[in-house]
Order: structure tokens, then sequence, then C-alpha cells
């Protein structure tokens, strides 16, 4: 009986780190890629966009992906 609300409740608190993960990953005032302009990308290779990239905070973000990534040596043989 008790497994039914547990498993409920952890069913509810995925769903909620779930949806805050997307707005995190898309912004709160910008929209996902849809079909439509993948679609677009796939044909043209380009895509529109209504403003400017912002370079600063494309370096910025590539900065913590490098940093972010522990990248070890290679083995030797």
């Amino acid at each position: 009986m008790y497994s039914g609300v547990i498993f409920g409740l952890l069913a509810l608190i995925a769903g909620l780190l779930y949806r805050a993960r997307l707005k995190r990953v898309t912004g709160e005032g910008r929209t996902a890629l849809s079909d439509e302009l993948l679609r677009q990308i796939e044909e043209t290779g380009t895509i529109a966009v209504d403003e400017p990239l912002d370079i600063e905070e494309i370096q910025a973000e590539e900065a913590r992906f490098w940093e972010d990534r522990p990248w070890e040596d290679t083995d030797e043989w």
C-alpha cells in the first residue's frame, strides 16, 4: 500500500526535476528547437535567429564545458 504512494511521490519529484532541467536548458525566454527549425538546419545548414548571438556568453559556456570535463591522459600500451 505504501509502496504505491512512495512510487507516486518519486515519479512526481522526477517530473518536477525534469521540468526544471528543461527550463535551464532552453532558458526562460528562449524557445527550444522545433522540428521545423531542425529541418531548416538540415536543408540549408543555417538557421535564422531573431537576436544576435552573444559571443561572450558562448565563450563563457565553452570555457565551463572544458573546465567541467576531467580529461585524462591516455594509458600507455
